[in-house]
This record gives structure tokens, sequence and C-alpha cells, in this order.
């Protein structure tokens, strides 16, 4: 699965853009071990930073807009959330200027699914078929399914017939070798998008 189609604008039933565009998405087959490596807050501040995200996979609202948006009590929550989304690959974060403020903000750049698959499989967040570790739900039939799909579409099928011919003990590795080896070629490196900044 290419990131370039993980974000897409939606289009009306008449043709026209709608209202509500544009659908951030994220893509489905992360359903095998999204919900079980991140926790509530963690999530809805993914999905939020996602939809306050430009075509390019850029967003920057302060951490008091984080924390009134998302009806949390202190900042110490917000810093809390976005330090495991950076830890686990889901957005970097940086400290940059920018042309509408006067001083410093915190830019969050989403990243490539690769590169996010790849800091979980290090962090042991998730094993070598993409399943949580630790986890004490099992992943449904469904999931699995998506998972292997998705994977397939990401890795492409060289990659993917690598991967899936290896020993089940060496997956993890494989899998990790092929995605830096993939995050070496992309445009973007390690982001969704080739930033505009």
């Amino acid at each position: 699965m290419d990131d370039a189609n993980v974000v897409q604008n939606a289009v009306s039933r008449d043709g026209s853009r709608g209202q509500c565009e544009p659908l951030a998405q994220i893509p489905a087959w992360w359903s095998g071990f999204l919900f079980h490596v991140l926790n509530p807050r963690q999530l809805s501040m993914y999905v939020y930073l996602i939809m306050l995200s430009d075509d390019s996979g850029v967003c920057h609202p302060t951490i008091e807009q984080i924390r009134k948006d998302l009806g949390l009590l202190s900042t110490t929550m917000v810093f809390e959330s976005i330090a495991v989304l950076e830890e686990y690959g889901f957005f970097v974060r940086s400290r940059e200027s920018l042309p509408e403020s006067r001083s410093r903000r915190n830019v969050y750049r989403r990243t490539a699914c690769e590169y996010t698959i790849l800091r979980l499989l290090e962090t042991n967040k998730i094993d070598g078929d993409l399943f949580p570790i630790n986890s004490g739900d099992a992943v449904s039939n469904d999931s699995r399914q998506l998972v292997e799909t998705g994977l397939k579409d990401l890795l492409g099928c060289e990659y993917f017939q690598r991967y899936e011919s290896a020993a089940h003990s060496e997956r993890r590795d494989v899998l990790m070798t092929i995605l830096n080896e993939l995050l070496r070629k992309r445009n973007a490196g390690i982001y969704a998008f080739n930033s505009q900044r």
C-alpha cells in the first residue's frame, strides 16, 4: 500500500467535492495491531493529528490547542501521548519557526507506513506476523486476513514472497531488513509525503 493512497479526497454523489473533505484515512489492515499497541488517549491523539494534517502530512497545533480539543485535563497528558506516538513511529515531531508565528512551535509530520511498522517491530510492540505482543486479546480471522493483504500491498509481490518464504522464527528480522530497504528507496524517506517546506 502506497502512503499516497492513504489520504484521499472523497467525491460526493454528484461528483463534486463535499464540505467534509479531505478525508484522512488510516489503513484498515492496521486494525490487526493499532488498537492493541495504542491506548484510547494515544489513538485519539493519532486520529486528531491526522485530521489536522495538510496534504503533505504536516500539522502544528499548540499543546494547549490539543489539550482543549481533546478534552484532556492537563498538558502532561498531551506530552505523554505525543511521546508514545513518536516512539512508535506514527509521527515525527520537530521544533520550527513558522511564517504565521513569531515563536518556534512543534511541527508534526506523518510518517510512512513502512517506518511505523519498522518502529513497532523495533520496540517489540508487534511480532514478525504484525500481531501485538503481550496482548491478552486474540486477533480475529478478519484482522489476520486484512494484515496479510495490507502487508502484501505495502511490500509488493517480490518482497512479500521473500518475507513469506522465511522461517517463522526469522520473519521479524527479514521484515525489518525489507522495510529498511524500502525506506531507503522512498523519495520522501521516512515521511508519508514529500515535505513542502
